[in-house]
């Protein structure tokens, strides 16, 4: 599905709409909806700060686990640590905003917020390590120290949500997370 927001084209793949349908059907406590609106402010996050530093979002792709942002021209290495920041920031400043009222509604931004800045593939927070380690190593060495990193940093994650999988007998989202991350750092070539 196409649309078109404040001259930014938003496409939104059908495995989106088909979950989202799902979850309003049925998660009665909203807190899937919560995470999937954190997820939306998160986004937004990176946006706004795109716009604040003067780079055209020309589309943005919201797909099952990811969204991919499409500007015209590539950022500064300022901008570009300032929008990679923006998402985690929205997620964070918004936690704050929401704890005195509601917890429930408060921790997926605080989670999301937080676990976004682990410097892992595909998160923000290996986006920032990449962009520190490219002005001071080879483009060779830099890959090798971030998919170092994100192995290292996502083997505990993972016994952890094996853990938090079996103590709760239901759980599982850590773990789904971990295997994810897993799963792009031996595909992503």
């Amino acid at each position: 599905m196409k649309l078109r927001v404040a001259k930014i084209e938003l496409i939104v793949g059908f495995e989106v709409a088909a979950a989202l349908t799902t979850v309003l059907l049925l998660d009665r406590e909203y807190r899937v909806l919560c995470c999937f609106l954190a997820a939306a402010i998160h986004e937004l996050g990176h946006v706004l700060m795109m716009r604040l530093c003067g780079v055209r979002v020309r589309r943005v792709r919201l797909r099952l686990f990811d969204a991919l942002i499409e500007a015209d021209e590539a950022p500064s290495f300022s901008a570009d640590v300032l929008i990679t920041l923006g998402g985690p920031a929205a997620n964070l400043l918004l936690a704050a905003l929401l704890y005195p009222f509601s917890l429930t509604l408060c921790l997926p931004h605080l989670a999301l917020g937080l676990f976004n800045l682990l410097p892992l593939l595909s998160l923000d927070g290996g986006h920032l390590l990449k962009l520190c380690l490219m002005r001071r190593c080879s483009p060779r060495i830099c890959d090798a120290v971030l998919k170092t990193a994100t192995f290292v940093i996502l083997l505990p994650l993972m016994t952890a949500g094996i853990v938090i999988l079996f103590n709760s007998g239901y759980n599982y989202s850590l773990l789904f997370a971990s295997l994810y991350l897993t799963a792009i750092l031996f595909l992503k070539k």
